[in-house]
């Protein structure tokens, strides 16, 4: 099991960052944010987890997953506020403040499984809500292959880091570090440096349409796993997290034939 987990880690992690990087150049940063939302670096992480610990350890940290994705919505609010009036590593440096500090209130409070929902459910309206709208340029311009090789890098560093940290941390940890932004502050970085700030606050926005998906995943798991088990209960969180996002992006597809689509 081990080399097929350091195999997802150094190879589809970054993989995904290069796809949603090629999607951001063609169709705009608010369908590659939705992307991001896919369950592609948290979903083998409690995969992991729960065949190595057992299901209910996995369960309990999937739980936990939901109620962080409202540090992963601090994060972005953090970040879109400060893109426009500072550099991306001031704008970096106070989202992963605002995770972290957000993350340790969590830990703190510890929601039950209803709490977590809601709070999984209500992050997106409060991104949407809290997040700027500048004008976005209509030129979005080519990402050189070099750069994307350095965002692929980087991914698979912050990914390997982290996961290796939640693991020894118990499953409350577990889960609430299983939604850092690796992926994100990846694509939200660069973008930020070479597309314009505008261009990373429309990613951000795109996000906060993804998190259903990672929604839908997660509370299948916290529901399923320990009624149906790892099987089953992965099978059916994938299926309900890919639903979620063919919606999302057909509504993005609609968005897109409106003038001033981003």
């Amino acid at each position: 099991m081990a080399p097929f987990a350091v195999a997802v880690k150094l190879v589809l992690v970054p993989s995904l960052i290069a796809a949603i990087t090629l999607v951001g150049v063609r169709l705009g940063p608010r369908v590659a944010g939705a992307l991001t939302g896919l369950p592609v670096v948290a979903g083998p992480i409690v995969l992991f987890l729960a065949l190595e610990q057992g299901p209910a350890f996995a369960a309990q940290s999937a739980r936990a997953t939901l109620g962080g994705e409202g540090a992963l919505g601090v994060f972005c609010v953090v970040y879109a506020a400060s893109a426009l009036r500072a550099s991306w590593w001031t704008s970096l440096a106070l989202g992963w403040a605002a995770f972290i500090a957000a993350t340790f209130v969590l830990e703190r409070v510890d929601p039950g499984l209803a709490a977590a929902a809601a709070i999984a459910l209500a992050t997106p309206a409060a991104i949407a809500a809290l997040t700027p709208r500048p004008e976005l340029p209509a030129a979005r311009g080519e990402v050189p292959r070099a750069e994307i090789a350095l965002r692929m890098g980087a991914g698979a560093v912050l990914v390997v880091a982290i996961t290796g940290l939640s693991r020894a941390l118990g499953p409350r940890w577990s889960g609430l570090l299983t939604v850092f932004p690796v992926v994100t502050a990846i694509l939200a970085v660069f973008s930020h440096r070479n597309q314009g700030a505008p261009f990373a606050v429309y990613l951000l926005r795109g996000l906060a349409a993804g998190i259903y998906s990672l929604t839908a995943f997660f509370l299948t798991l916290a529901l399923g796993l320990d009624r149906v088990g790892v099987g089953a209960a992965f099978a059916g969180a994938v299926l309900a997290s890919l639903m979620v996002q063919s919606v999302v992006l057909a509504r993005f597809r609609r968005a897109q034939r409106r003038p001033g689509a981003g």
